[in-house]
């Protein structure tokens, strides 16, 4: 009797995302179009403010500034409070100033954190888009991490649907 050499079969590679991967068959993808800014039109108020945060590393100098503000259109925020804290923790020697700015200019100071961490009552008024709540440390300890929090209502536009 005859034996037979059977050689092992060969199985071509399938590239991943191509046609026959897909089994032949691709679907079209379906985007949805985008809604007209014309049709926010429905103020929603007493919204819990969203957005209002920021951190960032101390420079060598152990100083940092960082702002946060509304951003879009129909979008007011009603701050009520910040809260700073620095990754040293309690201990930490810096000050921060709290200013209420525009376009990025401190122009009105709020609030001073004399230990960089801490929490101070905001009484200012209801803030745009372009105002912006900015926030100075200064003495710090180079490479630590500061971050604040505005806590606060905001409004916002809705389609209504």
């Amino acid at each position: 009797m005859r034996s037979r050499r059977t050689s092992p079969r060969v199985v071509r590679s399938i590239p991943a995302g191509s046609w026959a991967a897909a089994g032949n068959h691709f679907t079209k993808l379906r985007i949805n179009p985008p809604i007209p800014i014309s049709r926010y039109t429905q103020k929603i108020t007493g919204v819990p403010l969203t957005g209002g945060q920021a951190s960032g590393p101390m420079s060598a100098a152990g100083a940092i500034t960082l702002s946060v503000g509304p951003q879009g259109l129909g979008n007011l925020w009603y701050p009520a409070q910040i809260t700073l804290s620095t990754s040293v923790g309690p201990l930490d020697t810096s000050t921060a100033l709290v200013w209420l700015g525009s376009g990025g200019v401190p122009t009105t100071l709020v609030a001073t954190v004399y230990t960089g961490n801490g929490i101070a009552a905001l009484a200012v008024p209801n803030m745009q888009p372009g105002d912006l709540i900015i926030v100075q440390w200064t003495g710090g300890t180079p490479g630590s991490i500061a971050s604040l929090n505005i806590i606060g209502t905001m409004d916002a536009l809705s389609t209504g649907s």
